[in-house]
């Protein structure tokens, strides 16, 4: 064989090589915490390590075939012209050798070829969702970050449609998992079919799905949520005996020019939240500014479902705590250990995951004894609606209730799954963040207090513009869970006075705006 066509085998084998450590390194693990308890990773280290052998392999074979090849040419070189038997022979063990080589590298080849197709087959595996066969959350998040990339150099715009099933647990609750697993791969296929070629349909989390949509405007996006939801609305999912009908909220955002990839998965968010505040089985979006319903109209509650829908035949379930609870704290809105002044507009179970005050205390409680311990030092955050007796009195409870729920969304997307949320009074929301700074508490209420400014909720009169007061406190040597929550409390109240849409926190002695804190902190 000659030495260039040698030389080209070996080039792939090592190609193939870079291009497994690299698939291992974006999506083998790497970077990653396997979900699988390191599955993923061994795997990705065992096809590295075979490929490696293999080039190890092929390079000794073409090593010990070009020595052997300048050993018959030497002896060429140094046979007479007329000793034919000689020439011959050497031609023969030429031929043989280029034969040998040969046989080696297809063996090669035919192992090349298998270890692609499994690295293919795993990578397919690691970005698909297993129910419904849609793209997952690690493949959402690759395609975002490759748009956003695309975006910054091009300025291609795109979109992204974020879908939440409507009273998704009452189905699994009156039909059992197994229907619930039916309706998801259904809506897979409502939304696959209603997809381009070049859109990207995944599967959020749960009953949550998020369509990435290159090229597109927010109008264009919005349109093609509306299509979405009617396709949904008028699907029947046969279970059995049985016609589920389901219903969506959904959610529209367009990426802006100063935005990044988070802020815009929130304000998809957010306007999907506000939707299912709305009444649901509707569409908003949000366009940096505010968040206005599609067309302007906007469903109340108990619009919207059809006849027979899983909505209209089961009763409202009971609020339950979420699996990560510590203790016996009852979820904020069931009747046990409920604060007078909860608000009558948020339904039971609308506010699944948080807690009331008093189960808040006992979880700070329990946090202080263990940073006592030589656990970390526990910081509280409270953020209070501005003026929300007015928003009532104004513009009705489910304004007051969409408010509350759109606070409580953005609360979920700055502390993730780190902090635990809990309604301390009609008005308020509180947040426990374990092994916080101060620095870093106040930075994230700044933040969030400035996203929430900028949201605006849609209501028959037109957009409402609202603001948040918010109080941050840092446990101290000598604080206990009554003066903590005073402290928290008392930089709430001069952020008040000083006319909300502010941050203030407690230095230990006295309330301080939070500029100062982010001085101190540098």
């Amino acid at each position: 064989m000659p030495a260039t066509a040698v030389e080209i085998v070996f080039a792939i084998v090592v190609a193939v090589v870079a291009a497994a450590t690299g698939w291992c390194l974006r999506g083998g693990g790497v970077q990653r915490k396997s979900r699988k308890d390191g599955t993923e990773m061994r795997y990705a280290r065992e096809v590295l390590g075979r490929l490696h052998e293999l080039a190890a392999h092929v390079a000794a074979d073409v090593g010990e075939h070009n020595s052997r090849v300048e050993e018959i040419n030497e002896e060429l070189l140094s046979t007479a012209a007329h000793e034919t038997e000689a020439v011959v022979s050497a031609v023969d063990r030429l031929l043989q050798a280029n034969n040998h080589m040969q046989r080696q590298l297809a063996s090669a080849d035919e192992r090349l070829r298998d270890q692609a197709q499994q690295i293919e087959s795993h990578a397919v595996e690691a970005r698909t969702d297993a129910l419904t066969g849609l793209a997952n959350r690690r493949a959402f998040d690759l395609e975002m970050a490759r748009r956003f990339a695309e975006f910054q150099r091009h300025r291609r715009v795109f979109s992204v449609m974020m879908i939440d099933v409507d009273h998704f647990k009452k189905l699994n609750d009156a039909h059992g998992h197994p229907a619930g697993d039916m309706v998801l791969r259904g809506l897979a296929r409502v939304l696959c079919d209603g997809a381009r070629e070049m859109d990207l349909v995944a599967r959020y989390g749960g009953e949550e799905f998020a369509v990435i949509l290159p090229g597109t405007s927010m109008a264009d996006a919005g349109a093609a949520a509306e299509r979405v939801r009617g396709a949904i609305e008028t699907t029947p999912f046969r279970f059995r005996t049985a016609e589920l009908h389901v219903t969506a909220s959904l959610g529209v955002a367009e990426l802006l020019p100063d935005e990044d990839v988070p802020g815009l998965i929130q304000r998809a968010d957010a306007a999907l939240y506000a939707s299912k505040g709305a009444g649901r089985n509707q569409v908003c979006l949000h366009d940096g500014q505010a968040i206005e319903p599609l067309g302007g109209k906007r469903a109340s509650p108990g619009e919207g479902t059809p006849s027979g829908s899983v909505r209209a035949q089961q009763p409202q379930p009971k609020a339950e705590p979420s699996a990560a609870a510590e203790s016996q704290g009852t979820p904020a809105g069931t009747k046990a250990g409920s604060k007078p002044g909860a608000s009558p507009e948020l339904p039971q179970g609308e506010l699944l995951g948080t807690f009331d005050r008093a189960a808040f205390e006992g979880f700070l409680s329990r946090r202080l004894e263990q940073w006592r311990g030589g656990g970390l030092p526990p910081a509280v955050l409270l953020v209070r609606i501005d003026r929300y007796g007015k928003i009532l009195s104004d513009h009705g409870e489910q304004a007051g209730g969409l408010a509350l729920r759109t606070v409580l969304q953005f609360l979920k997307s700055a502390v993730s799954d780190v902090g635990l949320l809990a309604r301390y009074d009609a008005a308020t929301y509180a947040t426990l963040l374990p092994g916080a700074n101060l620095g870093a508490t106040v930075g994230m209420a700044e933040r969030l207090r400035e996203a929430i400014a900028r949201c605006r909720l849609p209501a028959e009169q037109g957009p409402i513009r609202f603001t948040v007061s918010i109080s941050a406190a840092a446990a101290s040597d000598d604080d206990d869970t009554p003066r903590l929550l005073r402290r928290a409390e008392e930089a709430l109240d001069a952020a008040r006075k000083s006319g909300g849409d502010c941050s203030y926190f407690h230095n230990g002695q006295w309330s301080e705006i939070a500029q100062a804190a982010l001085q101190e902190t540098g």
